[in-house]
């Protein structure tokens, strides 16, 4: 079971790597970020000839994840010894007919074109210049149309208990430094909200946040949640139901919000 404190250490991160062998690793390195988009987290050569790839890491930023390749035959290993071109990937994607015409365009083999399937996802397939299969839908996995949202949804409940125990310290620990609140009176920054908690002007007693949506773009999530909460400020009353849009990076391995905008709901 994945606690509050795990969502926060782990931060959403990958954690399914599928394993790729090339022959010329840095050539597929070219193609996948030309072709797809990938951006390289990590590569690491041999020593002895640069032109060897130990091991490479290349991230996905249309929705998370990565892959993980190198160069064939770079030692002994099983996994030196794995012949190239004969591994397939699937990626989810939002806009697969976007995807195909940019790979297509960096030469990437057509083995299927953008097709709508009766399960709902559309999606295409292709082949890189050394033969793998590389297929990309809108299609999720089974019960995983929010991605992100478990994580998120954990996150905010333990940022909202932070909140009604008036604890500044810990509020902030959910906050990069330079959090910013956007909203009716303009832009200013959490420090100066953090500082109010702690003088006592603002507190809160009840606290409710309910996630709606959740976008992740690499290390950048953009939540979406009903906020409602009740407290006092400088001794007076309030009570308040909000839309809030809070924009999480991940740092230090946590996901921290740098924004945060806030709408009051409209009388219905």
């Amino acid at each position: 079971m994945t606690t509050a404190h795990d969502a926060q250490i782990t931060g959403g991160r990958t954690r399914v790597w599928p394993i790729l062998s090339y022959r010329d690793a840095r050539a597929a390195m070219a193609f996948l970020t030309t072709a797809f988009g990938f951006e390289t987290g990590a590569a690491y050569a041999r020593d002895d000839d640069p032109g060897i790839v130990v091991h490479a890491e290349m991230r996905w930023p249309g929705g998370g994840g990565g892959v993980m390749l190198g160069t064939a035959g770079k030692d002994d290993s099983p996994f030196g010894r794995r012949a190239p071109g004969n591994d397939a990937v699937y990626l989810v994607c939002d806009e697969p007919d976007a995807l195909f015409a940019r790979a297509t365009a960096a030469g990437a083999e057509v083995v299927r074109d953008p097709a709508d399937e009766d399960y709902g996802s559309r999606g295409f397939t292709v082949r890189d210049p050394e033969g793998n299969l590389w297929s990309f839908g809108t299609y999720a996995g089974e019960g995983d149309a929010t991605t992100g949202a478990d994580t998120f949804t954990t996150l905010v409940a333990e940022w909202d208990k932070a909140l009604v125990a008036n604890d500044p310290e810990a509020i902030g620990a959910f906050a990069a430094p330079d959090w910013v609140f956007v909203g009716e009176n303009g832009i200013w920054p959490g420090e100066r909200f953090l500082a109010a908690v702690g003088a006592g002007k603002v507190s809160h007693d009840t606290m409710s946040s309910e996630v709606q949506d959740v976008r992740v773009y690499g290390d950048v999530a953009v939540v979406f949640c009903r906020v409602r909460n009740s407290g006092e400020f400088e001794g007076q009353a309030f009570k308040l139901d909000e839309w809030s849009t809070d924009v999480f990076v991940r740092r230090d391995d946590k996901w921290r919000c740098a924004v945060t905008h806030l709408t009051s709901v409209a009388d219905s």
